[in-house]
């Protein structure tokens, strides 16, 4: 098991390296989700090394066949970063996982390159090898948790697909990839003022969060095609996604909300809880992968709080169209 360290090696450009972060103890309900999530990311990406950054999980709870790695993080992971190692020590060692998960990414990327995913991102396709590649929303999203205005959000135009140019795109701070150590991007981003002056953890809902701080040097970069922008993880609109905001509730339209809206009878049951057979699903999701070209994780958004991922499923039966991704996830993966 390796501790981040000063060592030179270190920091050799390793593009193919996934990270991962999971904080404290996990039922065995969420560690099977976790284990999807990893040995997903490792079967559609043979070639690239997966790396779970955490100071709980052992090697020993992940099947030998996907070569798993464990990483341990202190303060030390920062050292030669922007962001001072006193800091992470002082605020960041006793916080809240979530808060830990979003420095700790941020450290990783910096110090080492690669793609971080979240441990509640499940594989559905093999990741794109586009250079320093933020995760973007369908819309505005959830800018309203900042304070931002859609206006003040990512120019549509740098949409990866096109039809939908007048609608903003707020960043996600989750499925980032392929980032070169050290990038322009991520040095401006941890060198900003806010960080160095921040005295407690950055949450997604205060005046500033990093998915703020990411919009802002969007803004800078990606005119300069210092960065990459686009769509790299699915979320639909069920459970408590569909009730993020006016833009999730359907409100508003936009590229996914059509296409849901689009799909049968989703309009004659309760917004969120759409259930439809399998290959209603599938052609769905299919199209999806064929549009998108930077997609490949879906997320997992109530863990293991929903039920029918946990649990076999009638192939004749009506389930929820993430469901049934899961489930033909779960197919290519493990066989059967």
């Amino acid at each position: 098991m390796a501790r981040g360290s000063g060592n030179s090696k270190e920091k050799r450009f390793v593009m193919k390296k996934v990270f991962f972060f999971w904080g404290g103890d996990i039922s065995n309900t969420r560690l099977q989700l976790l284990r999807d999530c990893i040995y997903s990311t490792k079967h559609f990406n043979p070639e690239r090394e997966i790396v779970l950054v955490s100071n709980s999980l052992n090697e020993n709870m992940f099947s030998e066949q996907y070569g798993i790695k464990i990483m341990r993080w202190d303060e030390s992971l920062f050292e030669g970063s922007p962001i001072n190692p006193d800091l992470v020590r002082k605020y960041y060692l006793n916080a809240w996982y979530r808060d830990q998960s979003d420095i700790v990414r941020m450290g990783l990327l910096y110090r080492y390159g690669g793609s971080y995913i979240d441990t509640d991102d499940i594989c559905i396709k093999k990741m794109s090898d586009s250079k320093n590649l933020v995760c973007r929303s369908y819309d505005p999203h959830t800018c309203h948790y900042n304070k931002i205005s859609p206006e003040d959000c990512v120019d549509g135009k740098y949409r990866e697909i096109r039809g939908y140019d007048n609608i903003n795109m707020f960043p996600r701070n989750d499925c980032w990839q392929n980032f070169e150590p050290q990038s322009e991007f991520l040095t401006a981003l941890l060198s900003d003022e806010k960080i160095q002056k921040s005295t407690k953890p950055i949450g997604i809902c205060d005046d500033f969060s990093w998915q703020s701080l990411t919009l802002k040097y969007l803004k800078i970069f990606l005119p300069e095609k210092k960065c990459s922008y686009g769509l790299t993880l699915l979320y639909l609109p069920e459970g408590h996604v569909s009730c993020s905001s006016l833009w999730d509730m359907g409100i508003y339209g936009g590229e996914m909300i059509d296409r849901w809206k689009a799909l049968p009878g989703v309009l004659e049951q309760e917004w969120g809880k759409y259930k439809c057979k399998r290959d209603v699903a599938m052609k769905f999701f299919y199209k999806i992968l064929e549009d998108y070209p930077f997609v490949s994780h879906l997320w997992l958004h109530d863990k293991d709080a929903n039920k029918e991922w946990l649990t076999d499923i009638d192939l004749d039966g009506e389930y929820a169209v993430s469901t049934w991704i899961i489930n033909e996830i779960r197919r290519q993966v493990y066989g059967g």
